[in-house]
């Protein structure tokens, strides 16, 4: 029985969403009582980069929303969600959760249930026979027809106009998580993060990814490092060590030599000639070694070369 109440529920929510008139269009949505304390939230998207939409309820129009529902393909042009697990007696509010890709979000405007009500007219076709207005009585065979009196006209009772209040921003933080999630950045008011974010954008190539409605992460830009070769010490096409410095006469040249991970090898204190080769059996293994070069006791340049096999 549970298994036809579902299969029933399910087709009704399919047949409903062939019909994209009967949606509105995000941020507005529709919501539809199905009675038995079942609701149809549904909508139009017209955002083909959505990556994100949740249907979040309260029993406040304002605050204290949770998400029910998360689409696993935010990106459908209608889509729709039956609440089938209401709390009995309870008035529910809806609103709608999404995000576009480079992280833009927005919230709907909270909603209750809006029944739909068949016309009485066409329940009841008696209704639309029309009435009497007239009574008739024989006199001398003759049919007479009059007018009846008309009924004193009541004016409608005018209900007293209820004042729509604004409502209340929500206040929140949102956390800013830098690399992983493991590592917090900062944490800003819900009203202000647009502004980091469009400094972020438009400042860095730093990226900003949505993990959840508060949540943030922060991937900074990391270049890929361009190694140039040294004009001063360098691996020539005979795979050997080349050195060419300037006039060494007139300046005093220095080198230190150190493994890729800054391990300190050894330190040539004084270069004499100006090109030299250095043989390769110097250095305990192939691979890439650091270098810093020091023209009279100031740092020249720091590069790295490679080391050919030494065999």
């Amino acid at each position: 029985m549970k298994f036809l109440k579902l299969y029933f529920l399910v087709s009704f929510v399919g047949s409903f969403l062939l019909n994209a008139n009967a949606q509105d269009t995000l941020p507005n949505f529709s919501v539809q009582d199905l009675g038995k304390d079942k609701v149809l939230i549904s909508w139009n998207n017209p955002f083909p980069n959505c990556v994100q939409i949740a249907v979040q309820r309260s029993f406040d129009s304002t605050r204290f929303f949770t998400t029910i529902y998360s689409a696993q393909s935010p990106n459908l042009p209608q889509n729709g969600f039956a609440d089938i697990k209401m709390p009995a007696g309870l008035k529910p509010f809806y609103r709608i959760f999404y995000v576009l890709e480079g992280g833009k979000y927005f919230f709907s405007k909270s909603k209750t249930v809006s029944p739909y009500i068949k016309s009485a007219a066409i329940n009841n076709p008696s209704n639309n026979l029309p009435k009497k207005t007239t009574d008739s009585r024989e006199i001398d065979n003759r049919t007479i027809i009059t007018p009846t009196e008309k009924e004193p006209t009541k004016e409608p009772i005018k209900q007293p106009e209820k004042k729509v209040e604004k409502p209340v921003e929500e206040k929140y933080f949102i956390n800013i998580y830098k690399r992983t999630k493991d590592t917090l950045y900062a944490q800003i008011e819900s009203k202000l993060y647009k502004q980091f974010r469009d400094s972020i954008i438009q400042k860095t190539k730093d990226t900003l990814y949505t993990l959840a409605a508060n949540e943030i992460l922060l991937k900074p830009f990391i270049p890929k490092p361009i190694w140039k070769p040294s004009a001063y010490l360098f691996t020539n096409n005979a795979d050997e060590i080349s050195i060419k410095l300037g006039n060494t006469k007139l300046n005093k040249y220095s080198i230190k030599f150190f493994e890729e991970d800054g391990t300190e090898l050894f330190t040539i204190k004084h270069v004499k000639e100006s090109e030299l080769i250095l043989d390769k059996s110097n250095f305990l293994h192939a691979g890439w070694f650091v270098f810093e070069l020091y023209e009279n006791d100031k740092l020249k340049e720091r590069n790295k070369f490679y080391v050919p096999k030494l065999f």
